[in-house]
């Protein structure tokens, strides 16, 4: 066997192995009609979750994370900013709907299908989530807009 077919075997096994191991969370949408966690009953009960902004362009919000008080794990991310009252909430939650035109309510998952939470937001966004330990998922920053380049 020549040298750069088993380092392409080694590589895609290990790529195999990292992509399995069970370090990430992630975001998904709510399946079925039964227990859908609604925007109306974040907003309602917003005391009940520490809520947090995110933004692409510095200046509006493009996502609203909701963080449950009442369970034993935590969401975190450096460049979420939190919401202190409802009334913030709420100008977030138009800045948003101002913006986009397809936006929902998604699940926040660990590794193993634990529910840590949920976010609004459009969810043509692709947002990582990382495990940082077994109670903690971190939640990474929102993708820049990208802009046209220059002629």
């Amino acid at each position: 066997m020549n040298i750069k077919r088993l380092v392409g075997i080694t590589i895609v096994i290990f790529a195999f192995v990292i992509g399995c191991s069970g370090t990430y969370g992630k975001i998904i949408k709510q399946s079925g009609t039964g227990d859908k966690v609604t925007l109306t009953e974040l907003r309602e009960n917003w005391d009940d979750y520490d809520v947090y902004y995110g933004m692409r362009s510095g200046r509006w919000a493009s996502a609203i994370m909701f963080d449950p008080n009442n369970n034993s794990t935590k969401l975190a991310g450096d460049s979420w900013i939190k919401i202190e009252n409802q009334e913030t909430l709420n100008a977030k939650i138009k800045e948003i709907q101002d913006q986009y035109d397809y936006v929902s309510v998604n699940i926040i998952e660990g590794p193993d299908s634990q529910i840590f939470g949920y976010m609004y937001y459009p969810s043509y966004l692709h947002l990582p989530v990382k495990v940082a330990d077994e109670r903690t998922l971190y939640v990474m920053s929102l993708p820049p807009y990208k802009s046209a380049p220059g002629r």
